[in-house]
């Protein structure tokens, strides 16, 4: 039985298209060119520890999530929230603030 490996391209690749971006918007992004990351998601490039962070925030997901496809809690949802092109702008405002107000230690007032 062969079983197709996933690889870190395949998984930016699905990660881009789930997100609804171009390799040019992400390129953009990330300050690259579109054929940097056409080779990163042919896996003709590995990106360096640093621009890997940069992916994995602007992608909303966790370097673990790209290198070995371990799908984990983000543990920050805001770059999450900001990679999402599907949301308007508006909403991501809306969603950001109410994380931000969860994540605030209730003072004694609020008790």
């Amino acid at each position: 039985m062969m079983t197709t490996q996933v690889t870190l391209g395949k998984r930016i690749r699905k990660r881009r298209a789930i997100l609804g971006i171009t390799q040019r918007q992400l390129a953009q992004a990330l300050v690259v060119t579109p054929q940097h990351i056409s080779a990163l998601e042919q896996d003709k490039r590995a990106p360096s520890l640093h621009f890997l962070a940069k992916l994995a925030e602007e992608l909303g997901v966790t370097i673990d999530y790209l290198v070995s496809g371990k799908e984990g809690i983000i543990t920050d949802t805001i770059p999450a929230i900001k990679a999402d092109r599907r949301l308007k702008l508006q909403v991501k405002r809306a969603l950001i603030v109410l994380i931000e107000e969860l994540r605030e230690p209730a003072s004694s007032e609020d008790a």
